[in-house]
């Protein structure tokens, strides 16, 4: 809608070198390395449980996010209007409704909040994801109507899985749907970008990557998180404990694993297939979308079920 471009052109109207560095910095609290750091925290140091109920709530919305995406599949602003600057072209691919960026902050601090239930949590979950909205319009990635409605879809299923968690009785059945359900949707996504992509009987490989990567990498942690908390209950069951300092042992040693394992697997990987240099080589687009799903899966593993095991012989 007209009136929606209009906003993003006003808030581009104010840019500036500070703004630009301000909303470049405020939109990375609803990217994945910082869900990774408060993850990390609250299962490895405040409470194991309260992280598991976290992950779930994070992955369900992801997996809801990327299925609306497919089903709405909304062109990005930048892309309508060639006026519209995108400041941050490498976390605004693909589809552009609802906002992934301010659904993920909704749900990981409001989650947080309702896990939780200290007021100044509250503060926080409200200012940093309306910071996190306006973040994505003026940087040029999303509507009004992508953040209104990621807003809102990231607090409903906060609430609703928080609330009704501990009601559930199977809880491994639970997450095991939950990853077939993302399984059928990456299988949906990878059928419907590989059809939109061809032109002539020729796969634009490189697009093709770009489209389902995102859904690809969700598969892989989703993945690794279920099979890392069957793991952990079954191997490890480790223990919180309010040692301060043997905390902050824990958290930094886990985002080293963790952060470093994934850059290393990136690597790694791109010594055997640079994603950008595609062409139009069709089984090297699914190498490489096999390789993001299994980096994602084998650093969320890690993190989740194995890790943890260190603390009983490091005495942490």
């Amino acid at each position: 809608m007209d009136f929606e471009l209009n906003i993003i052109h006003w808030l581009q109207s104010l840019r500036n070198t500070f703004l630009d560095f301000f909303f470049e910095i405020t939109t990375m609290l609803g990217e994945e390395l910082v869900l990774i750091v408060i993850l990390g925290y609250v299962y490895w140091c405040y409470d194991k449980l309260i992280g598991e109920k976290m992950g779930l709530i994070v992955f369900v919305s992801l997996s809801i996010n990327n299925l609306i995406k497919i089903l709405v599949h909304r062109t990005r602003p930048y892309l309508v209007d060639s006026n519209i600057i995108n400041l941050r072209p490498e976390t605004s691919q693909g589809y552009s409704f609802p906002s992934g960026h301010t659904q993920i902050a909704s749900t990981n601090y409001f989650g947080l909040y309702f896990l939780i239930k200290k007021k100044w949590l509250l503060w926080i979950a409200i200012i940093v994801t309306i910071l996190v909205s306006i973040s994505r319009m003026y940087i040029g990635a999303h509507y009004l109507t992508d953040i209104l409605t990621g807003f809102v879809l990231g607090i409903l299923i906060a609430y609703y899985i928080s609330q009704y968690y501990d009601k559930i009785r199977n809880i491994n059945l639970v997450y095991i749907i939950i990853f077939i359900i993302t399984l059928l949707v990456f299988i949906v996504a990878l059928i419907y970008y590989y059809i939109a992509n061809l032109n002539n009987g020729v796969l634009n490989a490189l697009n093709l990557y770009l489209d389902v990567q995102l859904i690809a990498k969700e598969l892989g942690t989703i993945g690794g998180f279920v099979l890392g908390i069957f793991y952990e209950k079954k191997y490890v069951d480790f223990n919180q404990h309010k040692n301060i300092y043997k905390n902050i042992i824990r958290f930094i040693l886990g985002i080293i694993i963790v952060v470093g394992g994934r850059s290393l697997l990136k690597y790694l990987f791109g010594l055997i297939i640079n994603p950008n240099n595609l062409t139009n080589q069709e089984i090297l687009s699914i190498f490489s979308l096999i390789f993001e799903y299994t980096r994602y899966f084998i650093i969320v593993f890690i993190g989740i079920g194995i890790y943890p095991k260190l603390f009983r012989y490091l005495k942490i």
